[in-house]
């Protein structure tokens, strides 16, 4: 087959726009991006993630309902399936002292969410100013991690870019496939010395996908929610430093689902117990889209759109290899 691709979208209304090659945000306004494509065989395969604007992954597509233009031509889809694939993956957990008040709920969600993936390849680490590796790729089992997190307690400074940045270039390098970056964390940063732009690239180059878990209360909901509409400004009564947490998780959490991330809000963190399995079943799941190219010249570079018949509102995708 020709060259699998790696890109990353973004569907405004019924349109979902493909990016092939390096990923790059997308506005619901912007226009197809032009990339190289180096093609041998008789078709081009891509792989795709499908979310709504709630970060849900939407099931049970078929060929009939997505159209493919090359170079504004239309193109016949050979085939469309939805399978598993294998997933490596590195469960984070953020140690620093603004989780003092829930560290141990944090710390066994991500035991269970490690647990969970002891079929994949995983990796197991810690962080606050700096990441700490607990238990590396197939080191040891899911059961030994509680022993290894005795007497963790939460201190210091968060280093969450810098701390996601060392994860993607060095637990990462080598690795194929589909990379997940579990992340328990609160979203904020104090102390790193790269930003939330760096952070983003880093992973994007990397064709990580973030996967957040953020503890919630329903006051942070709330005003989260108010945060989206457009004529809303800080009460008096609001500290700018609590406006400014608010807005910098919110930052993280929309721009991580637009490269494909989603994020959880967890009122109670036992609750996430009671969905591991789907999350982790819905991390593994991808459409595999096939379609015959009409230009078999060795042309280097091909536009490549996707439009879908079928859903309507804003949609999040995510392509992998």
């Amino acid at each position: 087959m020709k060259k699998s691709l790696l890109c990353i979208g973004f569907l405004g209304c019924t349109s979902i726009g493909l990016l092939l090659g390096a990923a790059q945000e997308r506005q619901e306004d912007a226009t197809d991006a032009r990339v190289e494509v180096f093609v041998s065989l008789d078709y081009i395969q891509v792989n795709l993630l499908v979310r709504d604007s709630e970060g849900n992954l939407i099931r049970n597509l078929s060929a009939e309902d997505f159209e493919v233009f090359e170079n504004g031509k239309v193109q016949d889809i050979v085939a469309l399936q939805q399978q598993e694939v294998p997933i490596s993956a590195v469960v984070m957990a953020d140690t620093s002292g603004s989780l003092h008040s829930y560290l141990e709920n944090a710390l066994g969600t991500a035991v269970n969410f490690f647990e969970g993936l002891e079929r994949e390849r995983a990796a197991f680490v810690l962080f606050s100013e700096e990441p700490r590796v607990i238990l590396d790729w197939g080191e040891e089992a899911a059961s030994d991690v509680p022993a290894y997190l005795a007497g963790v307690r939460a201190s210091g400074t968060t280093a969450l870019y810098d701390s996601v940045i060392w994860v993607a270039e060095r637990q990462f390098r080598g690795v194929s496939g589909k990379k997940l970056i579990i992340l328990i964390t609160d979203g904020i940063d104090t102390a790193s010395e790269a930003t939330f732009e760096d952070m983003m690239r880093a992973t994007r180059e990397a064709g990580i996908t973030l996967y957040c878990i953020m503890h919630t209360n329903r006051l942070l909901t709330r005003y989260r929610q108010s945060l989206s509409r457009p004529d809303f400004r800080r009460p008096e009564h609001v500290s700018l430093a609590f406006h400014n947490f608010m807005l910098q998780q919110a930052q993280f959490v929309n721009q991580s689902m637009r490269f494909g991330g989603r994020t959880i809000f967890s009122l109670r963190f036992a609750q996430l117990k009671e969905i591991y399995t789907d999350i982790i079943d819905e991390m593994k799941n991808y459409y595999v889209l096939l379609y015959s190219s009409t230009d078999f010249s060795e042309i280097e570079d091909r536009k490549i759109r996707v439009n879908t018949r079928k859903k309507s509102g804003k949609i999040f995708i995510e392509i992998s290899q």
